[in-house]
């Protein structure tokens, strides 16, 4: 859901912290920056920031809360990354849930779907009720924004 929500590329969801995500203005940071990958911030609509509220973040609580004593037993995690890995937004293993996807996809549609093309769903919705390209290009994180696209981002997101 997130990847199609917020147009993020199918790895950023597992670098954001639970920090990241601000739950009064519907907004989720996005720290990876390189050369070629820009992403800033995403916007979330308020029924998906309903959603995490009352589902998601309850059941990562308690997933988060099972898990780490064992993960403290094992003795091959440093305290640092047990606690880095508490504070993931998505603190659960990228390629099997990754690989549940693309199983449960298979069983409701009858097909895998890359999960890429949740990507290019977002942008593809984005511009077809007529937000700017430029807009959609930065909030996917593919052109910096600059002063004049941040202002237009802005009176988008008043809307």
């Amino acid at each position: 859901m997130l990847l199609a929500e917020a147009g993020l590329r199918p790895g950023e969801p597992f670098i954001v912290t639970i920090d990241d995500l601000d739950l009064e203005h519907g907004v989720l940071r996005i720290g990876k920056v390189t050369e070629t990958k820009r992403a800033f911030v995403a916007f979330l609509r308020p029924e998906f920031l309903n959603w995490i509220k009352a589902y998601y973040l309850p059941r990562r609580l308690a997933m988060v809360k099972m898990i780490t004593p064992g993960i403290e037993a094992s003795g091959f995690f440093t305290p640092e990354v047990i606690e880095a890995t508490k504070r993931k937004l998505i603190p659960f293993d990228q390629s099997r849930l990754r690989r549940e996807i693309k199983d449960i996809t298979v069983k409701a549609i009858g097909r895998e779907i890359e999960l890429y093309d949740l990507r290019k769903f977002f942008a593809t919705w984005m511009i077809s009720q007529g937000v700017p390209e430029n807009i959609v290009n930065t909030l996917q994180g593919r052109a910096p924004p600059s002063e004049g696209t941040l202002s237009i981002l802005y009176a988008y997101c008043a809307h």
